[in-house]
């Protein structure tokens, strides 16, 4: 009898858990559309809006999509490609991007393009640990299916018309196409000596679970990834580098890494960066940008939009670009 009442008793405990964690679903699923941005820009309360711009882009109409942390949106020129070869691109890079929060910014990509070609930028896949990644998938993995949980911190500039309308109208466009501009020069005086360094080079046990999922995720939309690693001389070293061949290797995708190899770009440590060797300037940008565009053009099919009326848009992006930064065209 004393058993009996004892799993009744059990089985009431966990009744009362699983109907209250119901409850909070329920709570999350009613209040996120509240909180969620109504459009994709700072003013609506998005997150990091240069690396959401893609939204506000026609439908379908971007052909190679990059993802990474702020080592991608300081080397990577979407307009420069444009002006070049016609290539319709974009940088959804965001500070301290791991490859957690790439795989779910992806999956929102794809609700609007279908890139032909996806670069991730591999600077992010060295994370603190397994212990860390676990908190930051969670993370993610809330954020993406409560946002709520991404802002919740939006009540402080909520209005009524959050409660009225729930549409969200993501329609605003980003000049740059997620670039972000810099012209000034801290210069690297010691060069690629980094590359000696011994930081650790081994991919968290997560990281390669939210990689493969990243890889599916493209697979599963005809999508082919690129590796690239821009020079950075606070992260890269040498046994990265090799851990990051076996990755490209295991997947059986192409791996450019302007740390071992600056594939005659003129890439100079005393010119070409903004900080120290941290993050490259405009002229850093302009150099890797011009050899990544080649590349694509060489080794995907893609197509060149400067003379179609229906992308005229990215011209006037251009020319707005290069006079907004006062840049000679």
């Amino acid at each position: 009898m004393d058993k009996s009442n004892n799993l009744n008793n059990r089985l009431k405990e966990i009744s009362k858990i699983v109907i209250f964690l119901l409850i909070c679903v329920v709570l999350l699923n009613c209040l996120s559309p509240i909180f969620l941005p109504k459009n994709n820009n700072k003013r609506s309360g998005i997150k990091y809006e240069n690396a959401r711009g893609f939204y506000g882009e026609k439908a379908h109409s971007i052909e190679v999509l990059a993802i990474g942390n702020s080592d991608l949106y300081s080397a990577m020129n979407p307009l420069q490609l444009w002006n070049n070869h016609g290539i319709t691109s974009y940088v959804s890079g965001e500070p301290s991007q791991n490859i957690f929060s790439a795989y779910y910014l992806l999956k929102e990509v794809y609700k609007n393009q279908r890139p032909e070609v996806v670069i991730l930028e591999v600077d992010e896949l060295f994370s603190k640990g397994d212990a860390d990644d676990l908190d930051e998938v969670i993370n993610n993995v809330l954020k993406y299916n409560f946002p709520l949980f991404e802002y919740h911190s939006r009540w402080k500039s909520m209005s009524h018309k959050d409660f009225k309308n729930l549409k969200v109208k993501y329609k605003d466009r980003m000049i740059s196409k997620g670039y972000i501009y810099h012209n000034n020069i801290q210069s690297h005086p010691t060069g690629y000596k980094y590359m000696k360094e011994n930081r650790s080079s081994a991919l968290s046990v997560t990281t390669q679970l939210y990689l493969d999922k990243f890889m599916q995720l493209a697979s599963d939309h005809q999508t082919k990834v690129l590796l690239v690693w821009y020079p950075s001389a606070t992260t890269a070293t040498l046994k990265r580098h090799q851990t990051i061949e076996k990755v490209a290797n295991r997947y059986q995708i192409p791996f450019i890494d302007f740390n071992t190899d600056q594939y005659n770009t003129g890439f100079n440590w005393m010119t070409d960066t903004r900080d120290g060797g941290n993050h490259l300037n405009y002229s850093g940008a302009t150099k890797m940008t011009k050899y990544i565009g080649q590349y694509l053009k060489d080794n995907y099919t893609l197509n060149d939009y400067r003379h179609d009326p229906h992308y005229e848009q990215w011209n006037k992006d251009y020319e707005m670009f290069m006079k907004k930064n006062k840049l000679a065209y």
